[in-house]
């Protein structure tokens, strides 16, 4: 089964020398037909591979090998999960498809065995199978009902999938070694997550875990040493009384293992918090924030310890739509961290002169570095342009900056088509809220829109998140169904980042969700009201998906009566069955917070909301958000005796591709009955 991040498929390699492809198999598989396989990747730089296949992994000399060792046994289905993570860890911990390192000599394998047993069990039905027997004509027995599928689902207070984390020699491979890495004692004698793994330098004798509590309130960075592979704790981040820590990237190590660079919360003024780099000297215990302000560091790209360089992106000061790239230059362990001055080199076109043509229209980036070593420095760095123009990507010298070659360019060929297109004006500021807080906003104004429209009265669409360190006003480059709205229906379409989001304080949310989240949207929406003559007060709706679907219905249950109608896009309703990774460090757990599970309930405010005012979206199929929130949410409707619209889609998940463009026409037609929208063919809304 697949979830979030993985997937199956499969798997050619590709022999440049001779021009041959040979399709990846375990030896085992019948040669008649292709074999899927959850992963395929190579053993560190060697020509042998690491292949995943029903949750164990193996291992294959080389591509034409006719033969493949075992390398786990004990993989099960849906249960034990041994190099990938299972759903919790895919959902909203890893994030990422695998959990397999291999060490710089490729002579050893870190890999992670995730183990559900004791997980409790959602059923859900899957309709396809059945679809299809009846669409093949076959002749069927007795009536049948849809069968069912399942996933290990763990909910708040409920038993969570254990981890452990092994160190296996594969330098000979007939006579493989396996040691368990055993967590630091402080948190070994409790539940407790596996954030991130990595081996330390280039030798394969130490590995680095970082290990969290369940309440996320501690986290710990330690350092895990050959041959009894016990970590040590190295440093320790624990959160403030009333917020909790976010999952960060791995730390970066310095190759001799004695200090490493990580991200972590800074404060930044009386209340708020932003991400930032420290540099943490094991010797000395010596811990230094290299990066400083109001800003948000997002990736550390390349250190290299040896020139004292690291590359990093973040966000612009007082412009948190922006990204940019940013170096830090002679830094070394004695320097006073208070005299590093970061160097933004895509800030202003200053450092990327020559290149000015290129970047002209970029305040969006992303960005890689070559590897460094003891002996080499980075010498260049691929720069993309992500927005909010046309997306491009160069190769650029460290020494100079100087673009090298370009990569790709859209606007040759994008450019031409898009000025064929009457696409909406971009205009973002800052509405100020309580406490010196910010939200960030973004209309996208209709083509027909102009300052001298005095009297014009535009309906209005807010795309609602409002998900702990969620980032809806951007500067990248997108075309999307609210760039469609916006153009298509002659509406102004608004995106918020309030209190919670990236960047912004989350302490009033900490054990409150659905409180000063939806209070910012609707203050917000107030404050645009009355500012900003030319949209339409009586004609106001708001939509979002899973956590914005929630704040869509707290919102329409609010009794405020800003927005005339919503839709709620796999809704969260009640969080005593969303996953107990989110909630649990958001909420706490519900023997301890059982008032704040209560007043975060989106059910308990449906009798609030008016008829005819609310479209619910759900998927049968979502494991992300399950179908009993969309129900539950439904039922306390119903029984409240409010009139609303509701569309359920068989074998759909969390994001509804198999039928987004159902999904789309069916919103646009809710809100042009709800909003009056004016347009002349409310079938020709994008699928995607």
């Amino acid at each position: 089964m697949v979830f979030r991040q993985s997937f199956t498929a499969h798997y050619t390699v590709y022999d440049v020398s001779n021009d041959h492809h040979i399709p990846v198999r375990l030896s085992t598989a019948s040669k008649a037909q292709r074999q899927r396989l959850q992963h395929v990747s190579w053993l560190g730089k060697t020509t042998a591979l690491l292949i995943i296949f029903d949750n164990d992994i193996y291992f294959r000399q080389s591509p034409s090998d006719e033969t493949d060792i075992r390398l786990t046994f004990t993989g099960k289905p849906d249960v034990i999960y041994n190099g990938l993570p299972d759903w919790l860890y895919q959902e909203d911990v890893l994030k990422k498809p695998e959990s397999l390192w291999t060490s710089y000599d490729s002579s050893h394998l870190l890999y992670a065995t995730f183990n559900d047993s004791e997980v409790r069990t959602l059923i859900y039905p899957w309709f396809t199978s059945g679809s299809i027997l009846a669409a093949s004509g076959a002749v069927l027995s007795a009536p049948t009902f849809p069968p069912y599928r399942s996933v290990r689902y763990p909910t708040p207070g409920t038993p969570n999938p254990t981890v452990q984390l092994w160190v296996l020699d594969i330098s000979n491979i007939t006579d493989l070694k396996r040691w368990q890495v055993m967590p630091p004692p402080a948190i070994s004698n409790q539940d407790y997550y596996l954030t991130s793994a990595g081996w330390i330098g280039q030798g394969n004798t130490q590995v680095s875990a970082v290990w969290m509590n369940r309440a996320q309130n501690l986290s710990i960075i330690s350092a895990c040493n050959a041959p009894k592979w016990i970590c040590i704790e190295k440093y320790t981040e624990r959160a403030a009384e009333d917020a909790w820590l976010d999952i960060q990237e791995h730390p970066v190590f310095s190759p001799d293992g004695n200090s490493f660079l990580l991200l972590a919360p800074v404060q930044e003024g009386s209340i708020e918090t932003y991400t930032h780099i420290k540099h943490v000297t094991l010797a000395q215990q010596r811990i230094a924030v290299l990066s400083h302000g109001r800003l948000e560091v997002t990736e550390i790209l390349g250190w290299n310890s040896y020139s004292h360089t690291i590359y990093y992106l973040g966000t612009q000061e007082n412009k948190p739509g922006q990204r940019h790239l940013y170096v830090i230059r002679n830094l070394s362990t004695e320097d006073d961290s208070r005299r590093i001055a970061p160097e933004c080199i895509t800030c202003d076109l200053g450092k990327l002169w020559s290149s000015r043509y290129y970047y002209s229209n970029c305040t969006h980036f992303s960005a890689s570095i070559n590897p460094s070593s003891n002996t080499s420095d980075m010498l260049y760095y691929v720069l993309a342009c992500e927005g909010p123009g046309l997306p491009l990507a160069g190769v650029h010298s460290t020494k100079t900056n100087k673009l090298l070659r370009v990569l790709y360019d859209t606007r040759p060929q994008q450019g031409p088509i898009l000025s064929q297109f009457a696409l909406p004006k971009q205009w973002s500021f800052e509405v100020p809220l309580s406490q010196g807080s910010k939200a960030q906003v973004q209309l996208l104004l209709p083509p027909s829109w102009r300052p001298e429209l005095r009297d014009a009265a535009y309906p209005v669409v807010v795309e609602v998140n409002g998900r702990p360190g969620s980032k809806a006003v951007t500067e990248k480059f997108r075309i999307d169904w609210g760039t469609y709205m916006s153009s298509h229906c002659d509406v102004v379409y608004v995106r918020l980042d309030v209190r919670g989001s990236l960047g912004q304080s989350n302490h009033a949310l900490y054990r409150h969700i659905g409180g000063i989240e939806v209070l910012d949207q609707i203050f917000v929406l107030k404050y645009l009201l009355e500012t900003l003559s030319f949209l339409d007060e009586t004609r106001v709706g708001l939509w979002g998906w899973g956590y914005g679907g929630y704040v869509t219905s707290m919102v329409l249950g609010s009794q405020q009566k800003v927005f005339k109608c919503g839709i709620a896009v796999s809704p969260i309703a009640d969080w005593l069955y969303y996953n107990s990774a989110f909630t649990e460090r958001v909420l706490g757990m519900p023997a301890e917070n059982y008032k704040g599970y209560v007043e975060a309930d989106a059910t308990q405010r449906a009798k609030n909301i008016p008829s005819k005012s609310m479209f619910v979206i759900h998927g049968l199929a979502d494991i992300t958000t399950p179908y009993e929130h969309g129900i539950s949410l439904a039922r306390a409707l119903t029984e409240a005796g409010v009139l609303f619209r509701y569309n359920s889609y068989a074998d759909e998940g969390h994001d509804l591709l198999g039928v987004i463009g159902h999904v789309y026409r069916s919103m646009e037609d809710f809100f042009q009955e709800c909003l009056s929208l004016d347009t002349d063919d409310p079938k020709a809304s994008p699928d995607t």
